[in-house]
C-alpha cells in the first residue's frame, strides 16, 4: 500500500516541477534546489528543506486540509536531512550583503516524509500543541521600546507554524510590570516564572538593541546610522534548560529619520534571528514528540541508602543513554537522557524503584517520594 502511495505522489508531481525534479525508483526523486543563509551552514539546511518540500510536495499537499497541518508539517520540514539520501553542491556563490547561496542537487526518500508525518500526527493528537512565551527586551539607544520588533517577528513565525502563544494582552498589570523588568534585566529566572504561571511548556527571551553609527551627510541630506543586534534563547519552562542559542549578526539601518533607521536595522535582525529560533524549536518539538531528549525526575525524602538504589536502577533501565544524579538535604535531582516520553519512563521507573510514589508528571518533568521505611 505505501509502494502504490509512493509511486501515486511521484507520478502526480506537477508539470511546472517536472523539470526540477526526477523520478529515481518507487520511492526517491532527485531534486534540484537554491538555498540561501547567512553561512554555508545555514544556505544547506535551507537548500535541504527546499529539497524535501518540493520532492515530496504532492504528499504535503495533499495534507493540506488536514487539522495541525501547518504545524505537522513544518515540524517534519525542520528535520530535512534526516530525508535526504545524498546532495551534492552544484554551485556556491556569496552576495555583496554576505548572504550564501548554494546551488544543490538532492535525493528524497518521499516514503521518509509519509512515515515521519504519520508518527508527528499520532504524536500531536495524544500530546496537544505546545504553548510559548515570547518575551524579547529591545532599545533604540538607551531607551527600552513598548514593542519588541525581533519579539514580533517571532511571535509572527510560531503562530505561521501552528503554535499557540501567551497571549500578554492578558497579563495582569503586576505580570506586565514583573515581565518588563526582567526583560530590562536579561533576568531569564524571572521569565521563567511567569511563563509557568501561564502555561508555557517553552519560552524565548533574550535582548535586541538598535545602537547609533555616524552619521552622514550627502549632498546636503543627513542620513542616520544604527547598527542592530539581538541575542536571542528558548528554554523549557519546567527545567530552564536552554534549547537555543541565537546570536544575531550585525545588521544596519540608514534613513534620513533616525528611529526609522533604528527600526529599519532591527527589522533586518528579526528577519535573521526569528528563522532560526523557530527552526530550533521545531527540532526539539519533534524530538519531544519522538520521546528523545532530557526529562528530570525529582525524589523527596530520600535517605542515602534509597537514593543508591535509586540510581542504580535508572543507570540499568533499557532506553536510557545517560543519568546524572545528584544528592542533598534527603532530596535526589537526576537527569535522564532517553528515548522514552516522560510517562512511559515514568511507569519504568515505579517498576524498577521499591517504594517508589510518582505524584506528577509532565511533559519533561516526574516528581516523586518515596515511602516511609
Amino acid at each position: 500500500m505505501r509502494r502504490t502511495m509512493c509511486i501515486a505522489f511521484c507520478a502526480l508531481l506537477p508539470a511546472a516541477v517536472a523539470q526540477d525534479v526526477v523520478r529515481k525508483g518507487d520511492n526517491l526523486v532527485e531534486v534540484t534546489v537554491v538555498g540561501q543563509g547567512m553561512d554555508k551552514d545555514e544556505a544547506l539546511r535551507d537548500a535541504l528543506r527546499k529539497a524535501v518540500e518540493r520532492g515530496a510536495g504532492t504528499f504535503i499537499f495533499s495534507q493540506s486540509e488536514t487539522k495541525d497541518f501547518a504545524l505537522v508539517r513544518d515540524t517534519v520540514l525542520a528535520r530535512s536531512a534526516g530525508f535526504v539520501q545524498k546532495y551534492d553542491i552544484v554551485s556556491q556563490s556569496t552576495s555583496p550583503d554576505g548572504v550564501v547561496e548554494l546551488k544543490v542537487r538532492a535525493t528524497v526518500s518521499v516514503q521518509g516524509v509519509v512515515d515521519t508525518w504519520g508518527v508527528v500526527t499520532t504524536m500531536l493528537k495524544q500530546m496537544g500543541r505546545p504553548k510559548i512565551m515570547v518575551a524579547v527586551g529591545e532599545k533604540i539607544g538607551p531607551q527600552l521600546q513598548d514593542v519588541s520588533t525581533v519579539q514580533t517577528r517571532i511571535e509572527e513565525m510560531l503562530l505561521t507554524s501552528g503554535f499557540v502563544l501567551v497571549d500578554q494582552s492578558q497579563l495582569k498589570e503586576i505580570d506586565k510590570k514583573d515581565l518588563s523588568a526582567a526583560m530590562a534585566d536579561d533576568n531569564v529566572a524571572k521569565v521563567q516564572a511567569i511563563a509557568k504561571r501561564f502555561g508555557a511548556q517553552l519560552f524565548v527571551t533574550g535582548a535586541a538593541h538598535a545602537a547609533p553609527g555616524v552619521t552622514k551627510n550627502i549632498g546636503g541630506v543627513v542620513f542616520f546610522t544604527y547598527e542592530g543586534e539581538a541575542n536571542v534563547k528558548c528554554f523549557r519552562t519546567d527545567t530552564a534548560q536552554m534549547l537555543s542559542a541565537v546570536p544575531g549578526q550585525p545588521t544596519r539601518g540608514v534613513q534620513q529619520v533616525a528611529r526609522s533607521a533604528a527600526k529599519q536595522a532591527l527589522d533586518a535582525q528579526a528577519r535573521q534571528v526569528a528563522p532560526r529560533v523557530v527552526n530550533d524549536i521545531l527540532r526539539f518539538w519533534q524530538d519531544c514528540l519522538a520521546g528523545r531528549g532530557e526529562v528530570r525526575l525529582e525524589v523527596d525524602g530520600v535517605s542515602f541508602k534509597q537514593y543508591l538504589a535509586l540510581k542504580k536502577a535508572l543507570q540499568s533501565l533499557k532506553d536510557v543513554k545517560d543519568v546524572t544524579v545528584k544528592f542533598h538535604n534527603n532530596q535526589a535531582e537526576c537527569s535522564i537522557e532517553s528515548n522514552l516520553r516522560a510517562e512511559t519512563l515514568a511507569e519504568k521507573i515505579v517498576e524498577a524503584v521499591s517504594g517508589l510514589d510518582i505524584t506528577d508528571v509532565t511533559q519533561n518533568v516526574i516528581k516523586a517520594k518515596f515511602k516511609p521505611e
